[in-house]
């Protein structure tokens, strides 16, 4: 019995070591570079230390670039688990010999991300040269300063997220309602579910931990928002500091001052990282077969 229980404990290391040595590499060692670098001397504060944080916080481009980012995080996300949700529980709702071609269309505008998938949108939103640019100049736009307005970008961000990125998780979502068991299903329908019943009260519960690992996910992924504003204001040249990170971007390789770049990166892993551990605690993610929310 002893021998089976550190066989057991000795294979389960084994699969482990590979995860924590690139853990360690590219998360841990990262992150412990970043805060030591980001208490270092600045040309504005050769005394480093804590102050560094201070003239972040307090530099003229911080709340504008923090109330974009907060901005994109919460149009973004909502809308991103809610076409997940809808879309994967009419492809388990209403099954057919063909869905699985579905979940590969689903799929295919993942090819397009970052900087590839920007550029991909950029050139369709493009009222000159643009695929669409019939429509675009039946309604008076015939510049891409008049697509890409400030008020705008937000909107425009959260549809390239939401399109390039909403496809792989519809799989995931899809998989876990896949393993429901067919008998709860027909218990349901038994007691009078119709679908929405069904969807809102019966599959939904038994998925809530596959759905709050992807807000987790997605929630995480919008605040490192930087591709999009970075590659558009290429093109048009709305703001170079649209974003935190395309900030800490400008600050570090424009400006030169890599202390307070790392200030900037490292208080964002410090928000994501709170966030995610009290939505996952406040969810009882580890305990029992589901969420309670």
């Amino acid at each position: 019995m002893f021998s089976k229980k550190r066989d057991s404990s000795v294979a389960v290391w084994v699969m482990l070591a590979p995860y924590l040595v690139f853990l360690v590499m590219f998360a841990v060692v990262p992150i412990w570079m970043a805060l030591k670098e980001s208490v270092g001397p600045t040309m504005r504060n050769e005394a480093g230390g804590l102050k560094n944080y201070f003239l972040v916080l307090t530099d003229y481009r911080f709340l504008t670039s923090l109330k974009n980012t907060v901005l994109y995080v919460l149009v973004s996300a909502p809308i991103m688990t809610i076409v997940v949700l809808v879309l994967s529980l009419l492809l388990d709702s209403f099954r057919a010999n063909w869905h699985q071609y579905i979940r590969l269309a689903y799929l295919i505008p993942g090819c397009y991300v970052g900087a590839a998938g920007v550029l991909a949108w950029y050139m369709a939103l493009e009222p000159i040269i643009g695929p669409f640019r019939r429509v675009l100049n039946f309604f008076g736009i015939e510049k891409s300063t008049q697509v890409f307005q400030p008020s705008s970008l937000v909107f425009i961000f959260a549809m390239m997220a939401v399109v390039s990125n909403a496809g792989a998780w519809i799989v995931v979502q899809f998989g876990g309602l896949q393993e429901i068991s067919e008998e709860v299903i027909e218990a349901a329908k038994i007691d009078g579910c119709g679908n929405f019943q069904l969807a809102t009260k019966i599959k939904l519960p038994l998925i809530k931990k596959n759905v709050v690992y992807m807000v987790v996910l997605v929630i995480t992924a919008s605040v490192q928002l930087f591709a999009e504003p970075f590659i558009v204001n290429q093109q048009i040249g709305f703001s170079g500091n649209w974003s935190l990170m395309q900030l800490s971007y400008s600050i570090a390789f424009v400006e030169g001052d890599i202390a307070s770049a790392s200030a900037i990166s490292f208080m964002l892993l410090a928000v994501s990282l709170s966030a995610a551990l009290i939505f996952i605690f406040k969810s009882k993610f580890f305990e029992g077969e589901g969420v309670e929310m």
